[in-house]
């Protein structure tokens, strides 16, 4: 528990002193800590999940995402706990961020592994989390969407 506090107090203290010392090239270290602040706060769950055309929603009804400041646990999977990491970086160039949340689930159900990926963030807020992966070879377009419970 008191790494948790002390994780908070230091994003919060990076957030604060990015936004003190902002210009244009500091706004996706505000944006990451920002996302990674509001993902740690409350459980998640996917709101909708589109796999090579298909909605594979359904698969995580019930599936819910527990994102601490290290690690993601799930509960209610059905089958045992899965664990895993995540983060959240710019992967962008200068003058052209682009930020991409990575997910990485330790299970090798098939429902976790098509979301343990790097996704590109299309869009955040506290409740809401948009993100889509492109397959450079076969040009599908995934989307996974997180919705705070």
């Amino acid at each position: 528990m008191k790494s948790k506090i002390a994780l908070y107090f230091l994003i919060n203290f990076f957030i604060f002193n990015s936004i003190v010392s902002c210009d244009s090239e500091d706004l996706p270290l505000v944006k990451e800590l920002t996302i990674s602040e509001r993902m740690t706060s409350g459980t998640w769950k996917i709101s909708n999940f589109t796999y090579k055309g298909n909605n594979k929603t359904a698969d995580y009804n019930g599936v819910s995402f527990d994102f601490d400041a290290i690690s993601v646990a799930l509960n209610n999977t059905g089958t045992l706990p899965v664990a895993g990491g995540w983060s959240v970086i710019d992967e962008g160039f200068e003058g052209a961020p682009e930020l991409v949340f990575i997910l990485t689930l330790t299970s090798v159900e098939p429902r976790f592994t098509s979301i343990s990926d790097d996704w590109k963030i299309i869009s955040s807020s506290n409740t809401e989390l948009k993100l889509k992966d492109e397959n450079l070879e076969t040009g599908d377009i995934d989307y996974l969407t997180f919705l705070k419970n």
